[in-house]
């Protein structure tokens, strides 16, 4: 017998161990079939199917379905998939939300979040925020809510949405008002009128129902609980959530509270219990039940106080499941406190990398300041050694004007010098040839010449000789003949081409063409002074009149006799005329 009853208890406890895996498989296998259908088929169709199971209430076939997109999520997405991904897990933890399941809820929301903040555009995000701050309120953690609030304000300003900015704007107001914050609700209440839309009975409402609110918070309570009946009304009458009847019977009992109307508090507080549990929706008011067992307990009914206070507590513990609350919160806290530390790393990876780039910038402004600094020096330089160019060439210039104008002076007084004794000299001859004795200068050159073919001249025949040159070459302008040669100077001094040569080499020690070429360039340089008759003229044409048939020669004999060029020479010229 005790074998038989070890061997049964052995089957019972294997019976007990295999009902989870056979109701779970079970319930595998309700779902199985639509989940494996559901991975043949694109996201946008599985989104737009799973909105109608939630539309028919069929909540666990849409999360299903949801599911399914969600998990396809990868990093290499495009961004509008991505943003599907988000909606997914979006409009899950709407369902869980309207369950009541507020742990589900936000781990959806959650996980939302996370593929967002993988998207360029995270254009859900701001729902998602919003929806957060939701549950955070109902946890009466207002000051989170309001946080959570704003950074949906943030995104949604981003990514403009005028329903979800107006929403936005709602609960920002009435979490300010919970804080006591009256100027920060009617900010927001001004902000959220301008983004109503007027045709739209829930935006009706809410506008009302924020507006009651504010009333109450400045003491206007008569007025407020006027209006909130008729937004009562409104709301039963109206094809909206009965939760905007609740709502309105929630602040009417709350202001009859604080005018200690008891009577009418009560009757408020029955019809926003009796509302809720008749449309399903008591876990989102279960306060109604903590306030009728408060009320009941100042009132000395004991009984009807622990009722209301034992619903209260059941209620309490099936919907606000603490502990997995505060798993996810910490979920959500770790996931923003690992955000917040990645984008301090990123900030002070920005800002090593700004501390690099001005470090950078400081060296290519010192690098360019010093080559600045050095060509502002060379510059300067090259400006000195230039003006100090420009004062010898003016110097130069001042020595040859001056030179010229003083060899002009000299050829006048030796030409009439000359005149003069060219006078004595035939009045000598005049007076030779009535006496029979004398000769010209010329017979006598050309006699001595000819009787001395092979022999230097005399002192005396050198000197009437260089001056026989010097008259030419000053009171002619023969040698501006391109043809002027030895030849010709002999010609015209009555003499031949070795005496005329060896009186220019010894008189002067030059050669017979540096001798003739520096008459040339003064008489060129003269020309360039004379810019009335000569202004006109080319360089070459100058170089010509003067002499030259090689421009090149010109140039260059012209820089040898005055250290100027031609051209530079002609600036200065028509400068100072």
């Amino acid at each position: 017998m005790k074998k038989n009853r070890l061997f049964y208890m052995v089957i019972f406890a294997l019976l007990l161990c295999l009902s989870p895996f056979k109701s779970a498989a079970a319930q595998m296998t309700r779902y199985s079939d639509l989940a494996g259908k559901a991975q043949k088929m694109s996201s946008q169709k599985l989104m737009a199917l799973a909105a109608r199971y939630a539309k028919s209430h069929k909540e666990a076939e849409a999360i299903v379905l949801y599911s399914v997109v969600s998990s396809r999520f990868r990093d290499d997405m495009s961004d509008e998939e991505k943003n599907l991904c988000a909606k997914a897990r979006l409009e899950a933890g709407n369902i869980y939300y309207d369950q009541a399941n507020y742990t589900d809820a936000l781990e959806m929301f959650v996980t939302g979040v996370k593929i967002s903040d993988a998207c360029k555009r995270p254009v859900h995000a701001a729902r998602l925020y919003n929806n957060i701050g939701n549950i955070y309120c109902i946890f009466l953690e207002y000051e989170k809510g309001v946080r959570y609030y704003l950074m949906a304000y943030n995104y949604v300003k981003r990514f403009p949405n005028r329903d979800i900015e107006h929403r936005i704007l709602v609960n920002l107001t009435g979490m300010s008002l919970y804080l006591g914050k009256l100027a920060d609700a009617k900010k927001y209440y001004g902000m959220a009128e301008k983004t109503k839309d007027p045709k739209s009975q829930n935006d009706i409402f809410m506008s009302g129902y924020t507006r009651s609110l504010i009333l109450i918070n400045e003491g206007k309570l008569h007025k407020a609980i006027t209006d909130l009946k008729a937004l009562a009304r409104y709301a039963k009458s109206a094809s909206i959530s009965p939760r905007y009847q609740c709502f309105a019977y929630q602040e009417i009992y709350k202001a009859y509270d604080q005018l200690q109307q008891n009577d009418s508090t009560l009757k408020y507080l029955l019809l926003c219990d009796a509302t809720a549990q008749h449309y399903g929706i008591r876990h989102s008011f279960d306060a109604a039940l903590k306030t009728l067992s408060d009320f009941y307990e100042k009132q000395g009914n004991i009984a009807k106080a622990n009722a209301y206070k034992a619903e209260y507590l059941a209620l309490r513990d099936s919907v606000y499941n603490i502990r997995n609350f505060d798993a996810v919160k910490n979920t959500l806290f770790t996931y923003e406190v690992n955000k917040t530390t990645k984008e301090i790393a990123d900030l002070k990876q920005m800002e090593q990398q700004r501390m690099q780039t001005i470090r950078t910038q400081r060296t290519i402004m010192i690098s360019v300041t010093v080559v600045a600094l050095l060509t502002a020096m060379f510059l300067f330089i090259v400006w000195r050694q230039k003006r100090r160019l420009n004062r010898s060439y003016a110097d130069l210039f001042t020595i040859n004007r001056d030179f010229i104008d003083s060899q002009e002076r000299m050829t006048e007084r030796l030409r009439r010098e000359h005149e003069a004794l060219q006078e004595k000299d035939n009045e000598i001859k005049r007076l030779n040839e009535e006496l029979g004795k004398t000769h010209s200068a010329d017979e006598a050159i050309s006699s001595v010449a000819e009787k001395q073919p092979r022999s230097s001249l005399s002192d005396a025949q050198t000197q009437q000789l260089v001056e026989a040159i010097q008259n030419v070459m000053e009171n002619s302008l023969a040698f501006c003949d391109s043809n002027f040669s030895l030849d010709t100077l002999a010609k015209q001094v009555g003499s031949n081409r070795r005496y005329v040569s060896e009186v220019i080499n010894k008189t002067y020690g030059k050669s017979f063409n540096n001798y003739v070429n520096p008459y040339r360039i003064h008489l060129a340089c003269a020309r360039f002074n004379d810019t009335e008759h000569y202004g006109n003229y080319t360089m070459n044409a100058i170089a010509e009149s003067v002499g030259f048939k090689s421009y090149t020669s010109f140039v260059n004999i012209f820089r040898k006799v005055t250290g100027l060029t031609p051209s530079l020479y002609r600036k200065m010229a028509s400068e100072t005329a």
